[in-house]
């Protein structure tokens, strides 16, 4: 019998619920950084990297990692106030998407997660080269694929509390680069543990790669690895809906149209793996606005892709969350349901993005 695993154990699909598919709960966002200023960001002033009304707009841009008061982490009454905010609009299940490293303690998880109730899912996994804890430094796949394995199969440390999916990256410092090869490592080994155990790999990819990249990384988890489409999901996908420069072009010429492609997520959905459309609400400048989002998730559903899509929105710290003003993980819920209703899709085309998809790909 399929089975979901949460942070308070095994659950059946049908008792998922409404879900939020990538999110980041309790989570230690300080290896973000590194990103940041590998493209030349510095630290902003401390001034303005605290907690306070004054500082929202800026922290939420995406200054929010540099900032030590916007973090998450081991506060257990702020995750579970967020649970409670999704579990308002309906929400029931919240996919924890930090993979070692990034991730909290996991008993906070757990906590939170009761005083809600609201299920959580949490990730086992390595983030991209740079952005993964220096002991992992070198580590081999076999390595990486026994860890893993046993996070899964039997419990983080001595919690007992058992990773639901294998969150993995892929990353590049420009369009063109080949595949890093610790990366693929790493792949290897996620495939690996999917193909054993069942659960489902999801895939990190995002600035500054290109659409060929993502199609490289794809099929060497397919192709080269066997893994079966049905457990590997492709986050961020909604990334792509249009090109990093689009906007510099746009406002270079007033001749330049506006608008975005879903070629390359086409040619990713048309290999049979699931696609996260998961940064709604992003006030990152470089990443497509929700009218985008909706724009290229109704064309998507309306071509006969909506059993592969899930919906997220990679919530990192306070400042993006309810209790500071923001979205938190609601956004989506206000915004896609309402469009599908407007442009007339039916009825059941919302309930297959936040209910049914999710607990395919969470189900093993």
């Amino acid at each position: 019998m399929s089975t979901i695993t949460t942070v308070r154990g095994e659950i059946h699909p049908s008792e998922l619920g409404m879900t939020s598919a990538h999110e980041h709960l309790n989570t230690d966002v300080s290896l973000l950084k590194v990103a940041a200023e590998q493209f030349g960001a510095a630290t902003p002033p401390a001034h303005m990297l605290t907690l306070e009304y004054e500082n929202l707009a800026f922290l939420r841009s995406g200054a929010s990692i540099f900032s030590p008061d916007s973090m998450t982490l081991g506060d257990i009454d702020y995750t579970a106030a967020e649970l409670k905010h999704f579990r308002a609009v309906g929400g029931r299940a919240v996919v924890d998407a930090s993979p070692i490293g990034l991730r909290g303690d996991v008993t906070d998880l757990r906590a939170a997660s009761e005083k809600s109730d609201v299920h959580v899912v949490t990730a086992t996994g390595l983030y991209t080269a740079r952005m993964r804890p220096a002991e992992y430094a070198g580590w081999t796949d076999a390595q990486q694929a026994d860890l893993f394995a046993r996070e899964v199969t039997e419990g983080i440390d001595e919690t007992g509390i058992r990773a639901g999916i294998v969150k993995v990256a892929l990353s590049a410092m420009s369009p063109d680069a080949p595949l890093n090869e610790t990366e693929l490592a790493t792949l290897r080994a996620g495939a690996r543990v999917a193909t054993e155990t069942g659960v489902s790999l999801h895939v990190h990819s995002a600035f500054p790669m290109g659409g060929a990249q993502v199609i490289a990384g794809l099929e060497y988890l397919l192709d080269e690895q066997g893994l079966a489409p049905d457990r590997l999901v492709m986050m961020h996908m909604d990334s792509f809906l249009r090109s990093w420069d689009s906007r510099r072009a746009y406002l270079d010429s007033i001749d330049t149209t506006k608008s975005i492609s879903t070629e390359t997520l086409e040619r990713v959905l048309d290999r049979g793996v699931t696609i996260g459309f998961d940064w709604w609400g992003s006030e990152v400048e470089l990443l497509p606005q929700d009218d985008d989002r909706l724009k290229g998730l109704v064309h998507l559903v309306r071509s006969g892709y909506g059993g592969q899509i899930i919906l997220g929105h990679d919530v990192t710290a306070k400042p993006q969350g309810v209790s500071y003003g923001g979205h938190g993980f609601t956004l989506f819920h206000k915004l896609v349901s309402s469009t599908f209703a407007q442009l007339g899709l039916p009825d059941d085309a919302y309930r297959r993005l936040t209910v049914d998809n999710p607990a395919r790909v969470l189900a093993h």
